[in-house]
């Protein structure tokens, strides 16, 4: 059985491997909750997340299997980092020629079905898998192949906040006059990540002690709003990271504002949703799209979880600007805060303050703001309070 030829980019592949610090590392609560998942959702008695190193693939976590990695000459990853864009599956590995004589398959664990999502790093560079297994020939219906591939997604970002916090603590060393100040990130953003990924486990438990079929869904709902939380976190935080780097890109492109603002309110907890009243007008902007998404969620999850009960969403044009204003009834920031507030790992007194919150989402709001063309400031009038975004106005 040959095994799979090394890509092309082999050399700067594993470079970037390295430069994870996950290979060897513990068993850890967060990509075990994962793995599971992809094992109840694929229906998989075998569920992993492999890491193709130099010459093994090693397991990060694993479900159904007992051995903690192979050699790389006999693992399905290697093959299917070869297609960093898309699954590889493998309905029957004993009739396909690449794999009908390997060893797991005709030996210990018998494997006959494989299905593989790359784990693809921000450069492209595929570092191994999120995968399931089964011993039985078969093959995954359209939504499981999405969900295999989404919670590859959610994969890629832990270990991009891996790499990311690893990044801050060597600057926390190199930099003695932020020591305090990066401790007390480090542990906020453990207690923020821990919260969702908390409820993620004990929702992966609840599936596991058994549910009845008509919650099933609700409880996978519910795993997906938590786990989406963290990857806002985690968003959050890799633009901070980069923007320290100045390594930060933002698109210049046509965006409608309304529409974003569509797409950010619909994507949110409904029950969260119930007290907002959206007033838009169609108003194209000069942006980029994933970025103004990302302002207008910051701003309106902000107003939902410490502002008041009556929130206001409000987009028009004026000029050669576009206005996106989020206004809430709750109680204001103190005016000696309203411009830190805009300051990373700050938080306001009055209204505004929650323990153990991060602080980094109006700071990065408004650099990417900045960043297009912008900006975002607050203001506090008629007693509600006001954050209103500008952005140049799309005249092509």
């Amino acid at each position: 059985m040959p095994p799979a030829p090394l890509p092309e980019n082999e050399s700067l592949r594993l470079a970037e491997l390295r430069s994870f610090g996950i290979l060897d590392t513990i068993a850890e609560e967060a990509y075990d909750a994962i793995t599971y998942l992809a094992s109840q959702i694929c229906e998989a008695p075998i569920a992993l997340i492999s890491i193709v190193d130099e010459d093994r693939q090693w397991f990060k976590s694993r479900v159904g299997l007992d051995v903690v990695e192979t050699d790389r000459d006999v693992a399905f990853c290697a093959h299917a980092i070869h297609q960093p864009s898309s699954l590889m599956i493998v309905p029957d590995a004993a009739t396909d020629p690449r794999f009908s004589s390997n060893p797991l398959v005709t030996d210990d664990p018998s494997i006959r079905f494989y299905a593989g999502a790359p784990l693809v790093s921000p450069a492209g560079n595929a570092l191994g898998t999120l995968c399931v297994i089964d011993r039985e020939p078969r093959q995954l219906s359209e939504d499981q192949e999405r969900a295999l591939a989404a919670l590859s997604v959610q994969v890629m970002a832990l270990l991009e906040l891996r790499r990311t916090v690893r990044d801050l603590e060597q600057k926390r060393r190199e930099v003695d006059s932020a020591t305090q100040q990066r401790d007390t990130f480090m542990a906020t953003v453990s207690h923020e990540i821990r919260g969702p990924l908390t409820a993620v486990v004990g929702y992966i438990e609840l599936l596991r002690a058994g549910v009845p079929d008509e919650e099933r869904g609700e409880v996978l709902t519910t795993i997906a709003r938590e786990a989406a939380d963290v990857e806002y976190l985690i968003e959050d935080l890799l633009v901070s990271a980069r923007a320290e780097a100045d390594s930060l890109r933002v698109a210049a492109v046509p965006v409608s504002l309304d529409a974003q603002v569509a797409q950010v309110i619909e994507g949110l907890d409904p029950g969260d949703t119930a007290g907002i009243d959206v007033t838009v007008e169609e108003c194209r902007v000069v942006g980029d799209p994933a970025r103004v998404r990302q302002i207008i969620r910051n701003l309106v999850t902000n107003a939902v979880r410490y502002g008041g009960p009556s929130i206001a969403v409000d987009v028009r044009g004026a000029g050669d600007l576009c206005h996106l204003t989020v206004a809430d009834d709750g109680a204001g920031i103190a005016p000696a805060d309203r411009e830190h507030v805009f300051e990373p790992f700050k938080q306001a007194d009055g209204g505004r303050h929650v323990a153990a919150s991060v602080g980094l989402g109006l700071p990065i709001s408004r650099l990417l703001a900045e960043r297009m063309g912008g900006s975002l400031a607050y203001r506090f009038e008629d007693d509600l309070s006001l954050f209103d975004l500008t952005l140049p106005a799309d005249r092509g």
